[in-house]
């Protein structure tokens, strides 16, 4: 497996960006399915402009991925792997919270 420091930087960065709690909701809400950046806004009580933003930047990472369909924008999880992330993080965090009790 490549572990270049380029290849750990971009790494990083995709951890980083799951890190954050507006990005995390926003993702975890793409794992339902396709939807609207007015959707997801309103999921997540925030701004389109914010949550377009931070779309953008998930892009960037391939994190999630976009299709226009006439004016409106849709965006979904990137690929299956996105998903098995975070299907592993929410199982990892409902172990913990388990072990708790």
């Amino acid at each position: 497996m490549d572990r270049t420091r380029e290849f750990l930087d971009d790494l990083s960065s995709m951890f980083k960006a799951l890190g954050d709690p507006t990005r995390l909701g926003i993702v975890l809400g793409l794992m339902e399915g396709e939807r609207c950046v007015s959707d997801l806004a309103s999921s997540m009580d925030i701004s389109e402009s914010s949550t377009s933003h931070h779309l953008r930047g998930l892009r960037q990472l391939r994190v999630v991925k976009r299709r226009r369909e006439g004016k409106r924008l849709f965006y979904s999880l990137d690929d299956h792997h996105v998903y098995l992330i975070l299907t592993i993080g929410l199982e990892h965090q409902a172990h913990k919270d388990r072990e708790e009790c």
